[in-house]
């Protein structure tokens, strides 16, 4: 059985969760267990993180490592007999000639699109206390020169809010996807306009977080306020 590799790239609040949740509904591995509720695999996304010095994002970890982890995990996730298996994180963004390099040149890209001062103010509204000029501003380049020129599928945010449906059938054009109905109605439903905002809300996204900071505190007081779990 042919199966095909998906990197799902784009900055913070750039509507990649949005895209991997549903992903996830239509039936492709987008490595579970996942981080918090973002569909992202929580073992890698520890690695990037380590890989990255996020927020910092200065580069800790050379690249025939990455290339190496990389390579090892879409294999350990494959041999689980999944035909689509995927991964998304914003700092995968820094990853692009890694992926390349440990998926192969078939690998099928989406980045996931949205104005960057658009990304800038959806942070500072959800009180990040990160320097979201640089964080966003490093990504955005880094996607910027790697899709230069590169066959990708281009998913804008507005448009993924504004119809749902229609980015959910450009998803599955794209990477030949064939769902059940239940499945297809599953991933729209996920997409649907305010949805991602209050998942994020409740859970918080660990942008450079560690327990015990500030930024930390304050997510795990928003998360008991809401959930009324202080994990």
């Amino acid at each position: 059985m042919k199966q095909t590799r998906i990197a799902v790239l784009g900055v913070y609040r750039s509507g990649s969760t949005a895209v991997a949740g549903a992903l996830h509904h239509l039936g492709v591995d987008m490595g579970p267990p996942f981080f918090e509720g973002f569909y992202e695999s929580a073992g890698l996304s520890k690695q990037l993180r380590r890989w990255w010095d996020e927020p910092r994002l200065v580069e800790k970890v050379g690249q025939s490592k990455r290339v190496r982890a990389l390579e090892q995990w879409i294999k350990e996730r494959e041999a689980g007999g999944a035909k689509w298996v995927g991964m998304k994180h914003p700092l995968l963004s820094l990853c692009g000639d890694d992926l390349v390099q440990a998926w192969g040149p078939e690998t099928r890209f989406i980045r996931c699109c949205r104005p960057l001062g658009d990304s800038i103010d959806s942070l500072k509204r959800l009180g990040r206390t990160v320097n979201g000029e640089f964080l966003q501003g490093t990504l955005m380049a880094a996607l910027d020169r790697f899709f230069a020129g590169r066959e990708h599928l281009a998913v804008e945010f507005a448009n993924l809010m504004g119809n749902p449906r229609r980015e959910v059938e450009r998803l599955m054009e794209y990477l030949q996807i064939t769902a059940e109905a239940e499945k297809i109605a599953a991933a729209i439903r996920f997409i649907e306009p305010g949805k991602q905002s209050k998942v994020e809300l409740e859970r918080g996204e660990k942008i450079g977080a560690r327990k015990k900071s500030g930024l930390g505190a304050v997510l795990g007081a928003l998360r008991k306020a809401v959930t009324g779990r202080s994990k």
